[in-house]
């Protein structure tokens, strides 16, 4: 059966800032020219590459974010059930505020990541990419006073990234959205609307996400045509393959194209130790978590895999998934494999992360295959940039 392939509610608008025909990308290549995200088309760029980096770096740029999924949790028990089934508890955390959060199965291995926010100790919403986690919710939920719906639908998301987002956002008549801290969440009147911004983001920039109810696309279409205006720049959108860029520079992970995501065998999925997410897993809690046996005897025996950065400076034609290998006693022996990897349209190399057998970790010289022809690469300690901007208070206008 072939799966239906939608347009997200803000595909138009963001399809008029960039001059792209959404329709004809649908009828075009999946894989190629789209990928589908949550049954939803997801272009590989609507210019290209270069350019929405280059917009990303230099000013803004938005992605739509509306295919999320997005769970809420509602209830007294909505805090300790999100604090059984993350590996770092949320509950503690004050309202209007959101954190990152990994989810695991009972042998440690990641599931799902997301960003979860808190309006207050009885309504959380969680935002995870696109994996269904109904059982998964069902599995440890024994609480009685607990409402879990999904609502993916009634909100529509733009991620808005680079130095001139929170300019834009200014001109928007969002007062003192300059001191809002990262990670905090706050609700903003646009012509009726209710609009709710988090200083959040996926390329290691300054960057907000903006949510909304459907109804009041028109009002933030007019938003941004009038911060365009003023501050005499185009907010253009941004794709894939640009996201792809940014988020590897920033060393962010992505379940299922990072792992495998099928978990039919273990050897191909990985724990947040192998993923340099160790710091989001909270093995001291006193109470049990999803995962927190296993992810304790990780700990100790230690993790299968390391992943590190890597760049290869050579126009081969590689892949996501490529093996990695070096040379021992004259013997080509592969170390791992890269699970992301990116062309760096600005830069003009390949940049992704590498994910190695544990045996292998102090390996320095390693290379791929471009057909029969070796290519070296070189490690780097993730992420490959850090942008002062990301954190700063204030923000810069």
């Amino acid at each position: 059966m072939t799966e239906t392939i939608k347009k997200s509610v803000l595909c138009d608008f963001v399809s008029r800032h960039s001059n792209f025909d959404f329709d004809a990308c649908m009828a075009a290549t999946a894989g190629e020219d789209y990928d589908i995200w949550n049954s939803y088309c997801l272009p590989v760029h609507y210019t290209n590459a270069r350019d929405e980096y280059a917009a990303i770096r230099n000013s803004c740029a938005m992605f739509d974010v509306s295919p999320m999924k997005k769970y809420r949790f509602r209830g007294g028990d909505a805090g300790a059930f999100l604090d059984r089934i993350l590996t770092a508890p949320v509950s503690q955390l004050p309202a209007m505020k959101a954190a990152y959060g990994l989810l695991c199965n009972e042998q440690g291995l990641l599931l799902d990541d997301g960003i979860v926010t808190k309006f207050s100790d009885q309504d959380y919403l969680l935002f995870v990419s696109e994996i269904d986690l109904d059982a998964h919710f069902a599995r440890y939920n024994d609480f009685a006073d607990l409402a879990i719906t999904e609502e993916t639908p009634s909100l529509a998301g733009l991620a808005l990234q680079g130095p001139k987002s929170c300019a834009v956002l200014d001109q928007f008549g969002f007062k003192d959205i300059a001191n809002l801290e990262p990670f905090a969440l706050a609700t903003f009147e646009l012509t009726g609307h209710e609009i709710l911004v988090g200083r959040l983001g996926f390329t290691g920039d300054l960057g907000y996400e903006i949510w909304f109810p459907p109804t009041a696309i028109e009002a933030v279409t007019s938003a941004f045509s009038r911060a365009e205006a003023a501050l005499g720049i185009e907010v253009p959108g941004y794709a894939l393959s640009a996201l792809q860029i940014c988020r590897i520079e920033a060393g962010m992970i992505v379940p299922g194209w990072d792992t495998a995501g099928a978990f039919v065998d273990p050897a191909q999925e990985r724990t947040p130790f192998e993923l340099t997410l160790g710091w989001n897993v909270k093995l001291q809690r006193t109470e049990s978590f999803a995962g927190k046996d296993a992810l304790t005897n990780c700990k100790l025996q230690g993790a299968r895999f390391r992943m590190r950065g890597i760049r290869i400076d050579t126009a081969a034609q590689l892949a996501d998934g490529q093996p990695l290998f070096a040379e021992f006693s004259g013997q080509t022996v592969q170390i791992g494999t890269l699970p992301s990897i990116a062309w760096h349209a600005v830069d003009e190399e390949w940049i992704g992360f590498a994910s190695i057998g544990a045996a292998h970790r102090d390996v320095v010289a390693v290379f791929v295959f471009d057909g029969e022809a070796r290519v070296a690469g070189r490690f780097y300690k993730l992420p490959f940039i850090r942008l002062e901007r990301a954190s700063q208070m204030p923000a810069p206008l």
